[in-house]
């Protein structure tokens, strides 16, 4: 049979699976994040949705093939104009500038490696008098929702084609379109509390006009997510994430679709507190472990979430990139024992792979965890 039908039979299983509809099996989820440009042969940096499929196609697992909802890569109207201004080795670095009606240009500064996408270097918001830029951002963004289904009903029909789910990255309002540098969103968040809230708030109506938009294009699975409380604290969580999210998760769930919550920090006192069974996730990731996050007992953390929501899991980054096949082994074999009795999605313990991890080791890995 030809590797794309298993692969649509695998997914029309995994979908069963989430679903609750369906036997238990070892799925595996496997996201690579920078590790798809390595993998590439590209020095390194963001990568595309090309990189994406050629990692998984070489790595066959069963994660969705995800696209990061970014709006000024998706809408005319946040278009910056960019200016070079050094590079260094592979690294083009540009000061962009956009002009906000009413208020002025916005600056920011972006780095690029050839033929991966740009990452933020310096934010444009700086201070409260920027908040403009989200609102501005959440504007264009409520009103123009079409661009986002022209941009991504082609892309998600092609990975229904090749038995992928498709899926698709959608920020949480409190992330502010990364417009915000992250460790300055506390810090503003306690600052200026309301005129945050506000822009959170704009944000949140915009993300649902955008799930709405996907799904009707035929999207399966939203991704969103947030640092742990090594960032942010029970106070954010409360005032400034779970209500939109929950809101956001709940309208996902009942078009049919899933949604996934990550906390790739320390989440240990966010499950113990109820606080993620509260936001109510298709499934939750990804119980990091020292020294990564404060998971030390998968099992232990494991029965502060509600047996309603799927878990997924947990493989140090460490002993993927350093480990032995048999330590990978081992390691993997212990995650299938500390979940058992759980709907568990085998997975690494951060929605990444750590730059230098040897192929052989992801092979050992995919092996274990099959098997």
């Amino acid at each position: 049979m030809p590797v794309t039908n298993l692969k649509q039979r695998r997914l029309e299983s995994f979908r069963n699976f989430v679903k609750g509809t369906g036997p238990a099996a070892n799925y595996i989820m496997l996201e690579p994040s920078t590790y798809a440009a390595e993998f590439c042969g590209k020095p390194g940096g963001h990568p595309t949705f090309a990189d994406n499929l050629a990692f998984h196609k070489a790595f066959v697992n069963d994660s969705p093939l995800t696209e990061f909802v970014f709006p000024d890569a998706i809408l005319p109207q946040l278009c910056w104009k960019r200016t070079l201004l050094e590079k260094k080795e592979e690294i083009s670095f540009f000061e962009e500038t956009l002009q906000v009606p009413g208020s002025g240009p916005k600056t920011r500064v972006i780095a690029e490696n050839p033929g991966t996408q740009p990452w933020i270097v310096k934010a444009p918001v700086q201070n409260e008098s920027d908040f403009d830029l989200i609102d501005y951002y959440a504007e264009c963004v409520k009103n123009n929702t079409q661009h986002y289904a022209a941009k991504f009903g082609t892309l998600f029909d092609f990975c229904k084609r090749e038995g992928f789910m498709a899926s698709a990255v959608l920020l949480i309002p409190f992330e502010a379109y990364y417009l915000v540098d992250y460790p300055d969103m506390p810090l503003f968040f306690y600052d200026f509390t309301d005129r945050y809230l506000r822009s959170i708030k704009n944000v949140h109506q915009a993300n649902m006009a955008v799930a709405k938009t996907l799904i009707d294009a035929g999207c399966e699975m939203f991704y969103m997510g947030s640092a742990g409380l090594e960032l942010l604290s029970p106070r954010i969580f409360d005032e400034a994430i779970i209500p939109f999210v929950r809101e956001t998760t709940d309208y996902i769930h009942s078009r049919g679709a899933f949604a996934n919550y990550h906390i790739c920090g320390h989440s240990y006192q966010l499950l113990k507190s109820g606080r993620i069974n509260t936001i109510r996730p298709t499934w939750f990731e990804t119980f990091s472990s020292p020294p990564c996050g404060n998971n030390a007992c998968l099992r232990e953390s494991l029965n502060y979430l509600s047996e309603d929501i799927i878990s997924k899991g947990n493989l140090s980054l460490e002993i993927l990139r350093n480990g032995t096949p048999q330590d990978i082994k081992t390691a993997t074999h212990e995650i299938i024992k500390g979940s058992r009795g759980r709907r568990h999605i085998i997975g690494q313990a951060d929605a990444t792979i750590l730059s230098g991890t040897p192929q052989a080791n992801i092979r050992a890995f995919l092996d274990a965890a099959s098997n």
